[in-house]
């Protein structure tokens, strides 16, 4: 059924909630902004009151729960897939591991969950509330695509290190790190016809975008590379696993200020 765009944003804002839902206080806070308190809340019952009036016309269905009036969820009686949360659900146990110590199960999962993904979180609304949820989506997709990226890489097949590595410089072309692993990838298959052509897209992006030239490490990795240096293989992993590691504790940072946020939240 198609729903009106503010009950569509209402759906989603309670969909990426968690089970218990939100408080009212803090979903008239999140969700009205520019409005006083007593302002929000009114709009926030009234955006309720025509969600289920929306949903129960064209369905019978109750959409919203009954929680005493303090918080709103959706009625956990009514089915419902959220394609966000399957997508952290697929990641979350694949990206604690290493690249190189992906099962074949593990690459199942990251295919599974870049299936999922089909465009930035809650596109019609750019909301504070949606913000912080957006850039954890983006970037865990990121993490995904560069996984498959150096896991392919490392099994030879150009293809998928082709279309993956496509998906992830459509989102961040000015990114060095992605372009770094594309070529450590092609070497690693023994393609240096196309390390050479990443380099230059590289290059000739950043030069377009910003006026500069690629980081010394970009340019390093390169000269690696072309140069196959007896210790290639040695310096490519090495600065693979120092990339893992800033990743990791990027990402274990951005978990705690999350769960910080959501504390704050939740505070009445």
């Amino acid at each position: 059924m198609a729903l009106s765009p503010g009950t569509a944003v209402l759906v989603a804002y309670l969909a990426l909630a968690p089970r218990e839902g939100r408080q009212r206080a803090v979903a008239a806070a999140q969700l009205f902004s520019d409005c006083p308190e007593d302002s929000a809340r009114r709009r926030l019952n009234t955006a309720v009151w025509r969600l289920q009036s929306e949903v129960r016309a064209s369905t019978g269905v109750e959409l919203v729960g009954r929680s005493g009036g303090r918080s709103v969820a959706l009625s956990p009686a009514v089915p419902m897939t959220v394609d966000a949360v399957r997508f952290e659900d697929l990641l979350a146990p694949v990206l604690r591991r290493s690249v190189v110590d992906l099962t074949d199960d593990d690459v199942r999962r990251l295919e599974d969950a870049v299936a999922l993904h089909r465009g930035r979180l809650v596109e019609v609304c750019d909301d504070e509330w949606v913000l912080g949820a957006r850039h954890r989506i983006e970037t865990l997709y990121l993490t995904a695509l560069d996984y498959l990226v150096q896991h392919h890489g490392s099994r030879g097949d150009v293809a998928a290190v082709d279309r993956y590595g496509t998906l992830a410089l459509a989102i961040e072309p000015l990114r060095e790190d992605i372009h770094r692993h594309l070529m450590g990838a092609y070497a690693a298959s023994g393609r240096h016809d196309l390390v050479e052509r990443q380099f230059e897209q590289c290059r000739l992006t950043l030069l377009a975008e910003l006026g500069a030239d690629p980081m010394p490490e970009t340019v390093a990795l390169y000269a690696r590379i072309t140069r196959g240096d007896a210790g290639q293989a040695a310096s490519v992993a090495a600065l693979v696993a120092e990339l893992e590691r800033a990743r990791r504790e990027v990402v274990r940072l951005a978990e705690i200020v999350d769960r910080a946020l959501d504390r704050l939240h939740r505070m009445p």
